[in-house]
């Protein structure tokens, strides 16, 4: 189980902000304008077009960080760029981009630490994928062997001693 205080810790270290023209801070500041855009302003009629409750808007422009679920509900619910909703970066509605376009990323270097941050975070979830893996392999290998050791099926026991409870 994953503990509060690593939960925080990696919250914080994907919390990043970069000097971008067109962009919102934070996730919660382009929530808000996500509430100015879709709600007229008002959390309660953004919160109704999602399905969600006013007070977990409320609470995201205020700074809880909005769960995975809500973020897949204001993408595919509305016409919102998943990119800029996550990072800024692009226009906010889907319909504005153009997708013959070629994909132009102009402020690499200070595009690069965040990437590299995801790095990390990528290795660490690699080495838990090759771990759990090799656990698996194990489990499949102990459940053979008994499957083996035990020779008989429960379909197979001589039923003439068991007493019948049906």
């Amino acid at each position: 189980m994953i503990s509060h205080e690593y939960t925080n810790k990696m919250r914080e270290k994907f919390r990043f902000s970069i000097n971008y023209t067109c962009m919102d801070e934070t996730i919660h500041d382009r929530i808000g304008a996500l509430v100015q855009e879709y709600g007229d302003g008002k959390n309660t009629v953004f919160a109704n077009k999602i399905g969600i409750s006013e007070g977990n808007i409320r609470g995201y422009i205020k700074g809880i960080m909005p769960k995975a679920d809500v973020l897949e509900k204001i993408v595919r619910t509305l016409d919102v760029n998943a990119m800029w909703l996550l990072t800024g970066i692009g226009h906010m509605r889907v319909s504005n981009l153009d997708i013959n376009a070629p994909v132009l990323v102009s402020d690499n270097d200070r595009l690069a630490p965040i990437l590299q941050q995801f790095d990390v975070f990528i290795q660490k979830k690699d080495a838990q994928i090759v771990q759990q893996a090799e656990e698996i392999g194990r489990l499949k290998e102990r459940v053979s062997q008994l499957e083996r050791g035990k020779g008989k099926n429960a379909s197979d026991v001589p039923t003439s001693g068991v007493a019948n409870v049906g």
